[in-house]
């Protein structure tokens, strides 16, 4: 499966992918999801958020809930510092006052009292009182364990943001409603900027937006502040795989659902998640998109953002005059710390389920300790040194087109391991004057030369190479032929098809296996020319002539390349090949004599 490296890609209909541009449309097994599959995942996400939202309400009735009219499970205390109206002692104070009015009473030739008079001096004297404000701090013991909860009672209490027992129906449609809409927003948005996403790859982000909401839900269980820091792992997963601008997209986006799921639409708590999910999401966008080629370093840029969650947290309770207690704050830092190392222990897992591709999973594949490589040295030493060539000149010509050079190059360590199955069959790895082709008929020759695309992928089967790193071995021979081998069969007599000597394809269909393809052939050619010192200057028309002869060919027509691009990959090609073609040769130092040994015996005297 593949994203786009690590920015987005200029024009409309560009194919995302991870670590690199992706297959055309059209391929087998690229085709991008229909309708159905769009429905069908946001299903899945209403359903998620449904069942994460109704576990979420069990845990905090369980933690926070109240019954009216029943004694209180344990001690409510105060949450937030608050001002609020004693509707209760406002009122009995203001009964008192207005029952010292005994009655009012007229004089109509007898003493009577007047009842409506009376209640209206009553109703006067009860509006002078005031009401009674009450200020209660942070720990302020609300109600007490076993005190029989009042009316006035629960309505002090959700405003502190305990739980109602009453099953939140009106907040579990708003929750389905609000995540369809979202899931529909999602698949607009990724539509709306040109993305044409696989089945793999919409499999690839729904499954990053479920397991997020997942660590959420399991964060705000165990502490209920700790729900933010439940996407530290999903920053790490995507800011490695994804291209930056939709990493952060659904870091935040998703981020945010997955707040409104578990949290209570009611508490401040989820404001101060809010601040905390923001700075992990830029955090991650500055920290991780560069140079996060090791699992310690996206450990430790995780750990630095949930560090600044931690104190985000800290500076938005001290300004709501919440007390801050230092175990409190401990504990945060522990999940911050654990839930980065999460990101770094299940990474692998993503990269085997979905082949996608990390930097982290390149660094690993382009040490010369891999055992894949390390056999590659030792069986087919030739080979070897070939691909190591290629990869510095294909890599060199990526970075100048802001292409991911890691890719390129470790593409290029791999494109030729089919070769490892018979390695004298190859130039490269022949001894001087031995080459086993001069007892072979052309056909078979070509056969078996042929051959080595087909084994290099059963190779990279056995090593389980990511499916990205197996797109070099196939393209990277595109539909060429072996010319010599087709021409060495005319001069025997044989009337023989010329595709019977060309390989079966595919053609390139990323610009980083176009370029390896470039890099192949040129590496080929420059050293099949025996280029010394001298000849240096002709490696502009070396490098020109195979570029030309691949655009010629058709080699190239999946790709969207530029003919300024085209430019800079030769003017990247022959820069590489000048610093490994340079000379030794340097002036010659000659001895410098003495002033009197120069001068004449007559004038010395």
């Amino acid at each position: 499966m593949k994203f786009t490296s690590y920015r987005k890609p200029k024009g409309k209909g560009h194919r995302w992918s991870i670590v690199s541009s992706g297959r055309e449309m059209g391929q087998k097994g690229e085709e991008p999801p229909g309708p159905r599959f769009k429905r069908f995942a946001i299903g899945i996400l209403v359903a998620v958020a449904v069942l994460l939202t109704c576990g979420s309400w069990r845990i905090e009735v369980g933690r926070r809930g109240f019954v009216v009219g029943r004694p209180a499970p344990r001690t409510y205390v105060a949450l937030r510092p608050m001002t609020y109206i004693d509707e209760e002692s406002t009122a009995a104070l203001r009964d008192i006052a207005a029952s010292r009015v005994m009655g009012v009473y007229v004089r109509d030739g007898l003493i009577v009292v007047d009842e409506k008079a009376t209640e209206r001096l009553r109703d006067e004297i009860r509006q002078t009182i005031s009401p009674i404000e009450r200020r209660i701090s942070p720990g302020d013991v609300l109600v007490s364990d076993g005190e029989v909860i009042t009316p006035a009672d629960a309505d002090l209490l959700i405003k502190q943001g305990y739980l109602s027992p009453d099953f939140p129906w009106r907040r579990l449609l708003l929750t389905a409603l609000v995540v369809a809409l979202w899931g529909y927003w999602q698949f607009h948005f990724t539509a709306a900027e040109g993305s044409k996403l696989a089945l793999k790859e919409e499999s690839y982000l729904l499954a990053l937006v479920i397991v997020g909401w997942a660590l959420q839900f399991f964060a705000g269980g165990l502490k209920y502040e700790a729900t933010p820091f439940g996407s530290l792992p999903v920053a790490g997963w995507s800011f490695l795989t994804l291209p930056a601008g939709m990493a952060y997209h659904l870091v935040t986006s998703a981020g945010v659902m997955g707040l409104l799921i578990v949290m209570s639409l009611e508490s401040l708590e989820l404001m101060v998640a809010l601040l905390v999910l923001a700075v992990i999401g830029f955090l991650g966008y500055t920290l991780l998109r560069w140079n996060t080629d090791t699992r310690f370093k996206l450990w430790k840029g995780l750990f630095a953002s949930g560090l600044v969650g931690v104190l985000m947290w800290s500076l938005a309770a001290w300004s709501l005059q919440r007390q801050i207690m230092l175990q409190e704050v401990l504990v945060l830092v522990a999940f911050g710390a654990a839930f980065s190392a999460l990101a770094v222990l299940l990474l692998p897992v993503w990269e085997e389920l979905f082949g996608i591709l990390s930097p982290i999973r390149l660094m690993d594949l382009s040490s010369p300790a891999y055992p894949l490589l390390r056999r590659l040295e030792v069986e087919a030493p030739g080979t070897y040194h070939h691909s190591l060539i290629v990869g510095t000149l294909a890599e060199g010509a990526a970075n100048k087109l802001g292409l991911n050079g890691l890719l390129v190059r470790v593409g290029a360590y791999y494109h030729d391991i089919g070769k490892l199955r018979r390695p004298h069959f190859f130039v490269e790895n022949q001894l001087q004057g031995s080459n086993v082709h001069d007892d072979f008929s052309p056909t078979l020759s070509a056969l078996s030369i042929i051959a080595h695309v087909r084994e290099g992928l059963e190779v990279a089967r056995e090593y389980h190479l990511p499916s990205r790193i197996c797109d070099f071995i196939t393209e990277h021979q595109g539909t060429g032929c072996l010319t010599y081998f087709h021409q060495k069969a005319q001069s025997m007599g044989e009337d023989l098809p010329k595709e019977q000597f060309c390989y079966p394809g595919p053609l390139p269909s990323s610009k980083e296996t176009a370029l390896v393809m470039l890099a192949d052939s040129t590496e080929a050619a420059v050293r099949a020319l025996d280029i010394s010192g001298k000849e240096v200057a002709h490696l502009e028309e070396v490098v020109s002539q195979v570029v030309e002869s691949k655009v010629r060919e058709g080699q190239l027509k999946r790709v969207d390349f530029t003919l300024r691009e085209l430019e800079i990959v030769k003017e990247a090609f022959v820069a590489v090949l000048r610093s490994m073609y340079h000379t030794r040769q340097v002036k010659a130092i000659e001895e410098e004599k003495p002033l009197l040994a120069l001068a004449s015996p007559e004038r010395a005297i």
